[in-house]
């Protein structure tokens, strides 16, 4: 995907209900990386429509935070899990085919 680059999403929801919804959005859009962390590999499309949908499943009192990162902060990356090992950051991930 040309103009495609990772962000990372962080949510902090305080409703219980929103925050599934916030988590089955982001689900399709991403990866989780922790509780409340996903990585997204989006085109600046991909992140707008992104942030429409946050927009209408939360409510003001909720926060998102949406930060694109570089291919120099990507390549700086690192994640430490006690239960399993996290995948890399490549500089794409691999693509999908539908079918």
């Amino acid at each position: 995907m040309k103009d495609a680059r990772w962000w990372l999403v962080c949510y902090d929801v305080h409703d219980p209900v929103r925050l599934r919804r916030c988590a089955a959005v982001l689900e399709g859009s991403g990866q989780r990386m922790q509780y409340s962390v996903f990585r997204c590999w989006m085109t600046p499309a991909q992140m707008h429509r992104l942030r429409w949908e946050l927009t209408e499943v939360l409510e003001p009192e909720d926060e998102v935070l949406l930060i694109p990162l570089c291919p120099r902060c990507v390549a700086g990356m690192e994640t430490t899990h006690t239960a399993h090992r996290r995948p890399d950051w490549p500089e794409a991930p691999d693509g999908f085919r539908i079918l």
